[in-house]
């Protein structure tokens, strides 16, 4: 009983706790970790999530057993600190927490077989990411810890405890923040450092509970770094790549830390398929893995170097308004008049010095791919088995949607490996979208195309988007996002 220790940035990171004696007799608690009463308190960006009120009175740390949620952290380490993609196929492009929790309500009371076993997989993912799995019955708040690319982002709702006490009630509004890894993992593991050391079991049964979490403490500590990166894949997929690897003599250059348990940046060909929620078949893995080694240990243009930047995914902006705002920034750099109509975007990823690759893979769910940052020279690979791909249109709106995940959508290292397809994060797909459709079309040359027909038809739709090499139905409705025709005229010329 040495009062709230800290581990963490309380402006960034901070989980705190101590260990408290319970005034009931041990007789009268749970047998699972009724020894283990204590205190918590979890801050994210001097938000404290922990904060309630109880009979009125605010506080800022709660008292439940801790035991449960030391298991919890031990068993889903390497799941919390290392798995981005999910484990069912959606498009949200929310946190975490919106994302589990909207899926778990939509597929739970369905009656279609079907969905009842994408319900069984979203549960499973819900198990090893959301702290409120670790004992249900707790008074925890709705947070949830995964990876994103080389980042952990840890997201909450305001959704109270099923189990509450009357008169308990979380001050919580909802919200998500992402943090370097070690931001995240350090205070964690340094917490559950000290919770297992500093454990008092009262009877031998509670004794031979401490003991068997220092021991799950010590297996932990000694995980293998590819354990650690295979949670970010599919076994099978990492069991294509490291064969790969291995004939062409990949050098990883992954980073771990020192002294915890973690990957804080995953190597390349991992980074790339992690994120995916596909069954991509092995040829696809040795062809996409044979691209990153024919751009391994390249260089990266200045130019191009010069306007990469990295943008908050989570911008107040919607992403589509994001997307046109940096499509702007990036026509002005080039010095591209904006009320030029066709843009010719393969020039200006010659000049950026921007590979173009196009191959067929097996799989159609792939569009295209983005590779860039240090030791690679950029590459846009555009697949030409996916349907959007089957036009020159088509390509050209693939080639300007990775152009724009090549400048905005790199790492803190700087490095960028990102495979577009439906599973990929929907504000980041959408931010490409509206870049893409801005880069090839400004408001500015439309309305000159347009001149006094404010209500085009189906015809002029398809006239204009030939003329500017675009998709009908995308110019359709960035048209609309313009405010450049109506809704109205929108529905009247819908495909």
């Amino acid at each position: 009983m040495t009062g709230m220790q800290s581990f963490g940035d309380p402006n960034r990171f901070e989980i705190s706790a101590q260990w408290i004696k319970d005034k009931e007799h041990r007789n009268r608690l749970p047998k699972a970790y009724g020894w283990s009463m204590g205190e918590l308190c979890i801050k994210v960006g001097g938000v404290t999530l922990t904060e309630h009120r109880i009979h009125g009175e605010s506080k800022e740390s709660l008292q439940w057993y801790l035991g449960p949620l030391v298991a919890w952290l031990l068993s889903q380490w390497k799941w919390l600190m290392h798995e981005e993609a999910y484990a069912w196929p959606t498009v949200s492009g929310d946190s975490a927490a919106f994302t589990a929790e909207a899926d778990l309500e939509r597929y739970m009371g369905s009656e279609y077989p079907k969905d009842r076993d994408v319900y069984k997989e979203i549960r499973s993912w819900w198990m090893r990411h959301a702290l409120r799995s670790a004992d249900p019955s707790a008074l925890y708040p709705s947070i949830f810890i995964r990876r994103f690319e080389d980042n952990i982002e840890v997201s909450w709702l305001d959704k109270q405890p099923e189990f509450a006490p009357d008169g308990y009630e979380l001050n919580l509004n909802p919200g998500s923040a992402l943090f370097a890894v070690e931001e995240v993992a350090q205070p964690l593991w340094k917490f559950l450092e000290w919770a297992t050391n500093e454990a008092q079991g009262v009877t031998k049964e509670d004794w031979a509970q401490v003991d068997a979490l220092r021991e799950q403490f010590a297996i932990v500590k000694c995980t293998n770094i590819s354990e650690l990166e295979a949670a970010h894949l599919a076994a099978d997929v990492l069991t294509v790549l490291m064969d790969e690897a291995g004939k062409n003599q990949w050098k990883p250059d992954r980073k771990a830390s020192n002294d915890i348990p973690v990957v804080t940046q995953f190597d390349m060909p991992v980074l790339m398929f992690g994120g995916l929620n596909v069954n991509i078949s092995a040829n696809d893995v040795r062809q996409i893995f044979n691209i990153l080694v024919l751009q391994h240990r390249g260089v990266e243009d200045e130019k191009l170097s010069s306007l990469v930047s990295s943008p908050s995914n989570y911008e107040y902006l919607q992403p589509y308004a994001h997307g046109y705002e940096l499509a702007y920034q990036i026509r002005e750099e080039l010095d591209i008049d904006p009320h030029k109509a066709f843009i010719d975007i393969k020039k200006y990823l010659k000049l950026l010095r921007i590979d173009v690759l196009e191959v067929r893979l097996e799989t159609n769910s792939i569009r295209g791919i983005a590779i860039a940052g240090n030791d690679f020279s950029p590459a846009i690979v555009v697949n030409l088995s996916h349907k959007f791909n089957g036009s020159a249109r088509g390509r050209r709106f693939t080639l300007a949607h990775e152009l724009c995940h090549i400048f905005f959508d790199r790492s803190h290292a700087k490095r960028l490996s990102h495979v577009s397809g439906p599973w990929t994060s929907g504000r980041v797909e959408k931010r490409a979208n509206a870049f893409a459709a801005l880069f090839l079309a400004t408001p500015h040359a439309l309305e000159r195309a347009l001149g006094e027909n404010v209500s085009p038809d189906r015809a002029m739709i398809e006239r204009l988007a030939a003329s500017f090499g675009i998709g009908a139905r995308a110019l359709r409705e960035h048209m609309r996002n313009l405010n450049i025709i109506s809704d109205d005229v929108f529905q009247a010329i819908s495909y």
